[in-house]
């Protein structure tokens, strides 16, 4: 969500360097500068890194990432336990025209379809996504479109005994953020099963030093 709002701020600049110097700067290089503008940009609670959940739970961090010249969504998941042991990771290519929100829930939705699949029965659903989370506390979604992601994520997670939704800031989603990236530059979707593609296994090792996992 803090993407979207970088990149309408972008948007609006472009307008005005269009209107009053004739100047115009495409959307790629829109995308391409909020991107790093979020790189750098300190944020409360960014430094939080990724915790692993409590004994006898897993986590399923998931992401989404869009590339304007592909008019391409990649969605990212990924399942680990209480030591930080990867259970399962998905990739998934999305061609598709629509809310920053919705492709954040698709990716969820999928992450979750992967812990069912798996047999997980105790499961944490965790995104950077605030508003999408928060929406499914809540059990309200004011976007018509995303309603029907919100009623299948539900529905998977009926088959769960146990389950909640769990908000983590950037750092804390960076192994599903780089299996979205990821996810961009294949053709279709990709499942590793108790691993994670070479590309990601920096993020993974990262996160198990900074939760002293290790």
């Amino acid at each position: 969500m803090e993407f979207l709002c970088v990149l309408l701020w972008r948007i609006w600049f472009r307008r005005n360097k269009w209107i009053h110097e004739q100047l115009w700067l495409d959307d790629e290089s829109c995308f391409s500068w909020a991107r790093q503008y979020l790189d750098v940009l300190p944020k409360q609670g960014a430094s939080k890194p990724w915790q692993a959940p409590i004994c006898g739970w897993v986590k399923v961090n998931s992401d989404a990432a869009w590339c304007s010249k592909q008019k391409k969504f990649g969605l990212g998941a990924i399942i680990r336990d209480s030591t930080g042991k990867v259970l399962g990771s998905v990739a998934t290519p999305i061609f598709a025209s629509v809310s920053v929100a919705v492709a954040e829930a698709w990716a969820m939705e999928r992450g979750a379809a992967l812990a069912k699949q798996l047999g997980f029965l105790t499961v944490v659903l965790e995104s950077d996504c605030l508003a999408v989370i928060k929406a499914l506390d809540l059990r309200s979604a004011n976007v018509s479109e995303i309603n029907y992601v919100f009623e299948s994520i539900y529905e998977i997670c009926n088959d769960f005994n146990l389950y909640k939704f769990s908000h983590t800031p950037r750092m804390g989603n960076q192994v599903a953020h780089s299996l979205a990236r990821l996810a961009l530059s294949l053709e279709s979707e990709q499942i590793w099963s108790t691993s994670t593609p070479e590309s990601v296994n920096r993020y993974v090792i990262a996160d198990m030093q900074h939760s002293s996992l290790s």
